[in-house]
């Protein structure tokens, strides 16, 4: 890596920094990119050159965070069998980190229903876990990948519905595992049948 291109990196990174903690100490409304550029000691223009806008800085942030709170559940994820389990147990770290990241969910979250991608990687390997653990107990491809779909489907029912109200907590996991009870029984009988 050329000397600028670490140069280009570690601003990049300094500017994650001290946006992260502006945006959770003062809100992302609150802060603006001229704040931004100043604690940083770049110009506006510089901050832009690495970010087109205030809401993709928040989307890398967001995403970055993300990703470190999954990679951190998935290490102390407990083995579990059910795929209401394991969407349960994925579940609980997403909405534990929407609930820390509050306001950058509400960004990223309605932009997406606008452009879409809202963390499509990381519900897609999600499904697949739940497909997997469907197939091992015999359900063939076609089903798991239904019944996945559906599970799946109600976790953006209950995250959809909860965000809103800043409520993600154990109501919203109740009600995911409500919805999703069906599965599990399927998932159930299907172990049965397997024995």
């Amino acid at each position: 890596m050329s000397l600028r291109q670490q140069q280009k990196q570690h601003t990049r990174s300094k500017i994650k920094t001290i946006a992260k903690q502006a945006f959770l100490s003062q809100g992302i409304a609150a802060t603006s990119t001229r704040y931004l550029s100043q604690q940083a000691g770049i110009a506006v223009g510089t901050l832009f050159v690495h970010f087109p806008d205030k809401l993709a800085l928040v989307k890398d942030i967001f995403f970055d965070e993300m990703d470190i709170a999954l990679r951190a559940g998935a290490q102390a994820q407990s083995h579990c069998v059910s795929p209401l389990e394991y969407l349960s147990q994925m579940a609980q770290v997403l909405f534990r980190f929407y609930d820390e990241y509050a306001e950058f969910t509400r960004e990223v979250l309605l932009d997406s229903v606008v452009t879409g991608g809202f963390h499509t990687n990381q519900i897609t390997i999600i499904s697949e876990g739940i497909v997997k653990r469907f197939q091992h107990v015999g359900v063939d491809e076609k089903t798991a990948h239904v019944f996945a779909e559906n599970m799946v489907a109600n976790y953006w029912f209950v995250l959809l519905e909860s965000v809103p109200k800043g409520q993600l907590g154990h109501a919203a996991m109740a009600r995911l595992k409500r919805l999703n009870l069906p599965f599990e029984v399927s998932y159930q009988n299907a172990a049965k049948k397997s024995q």
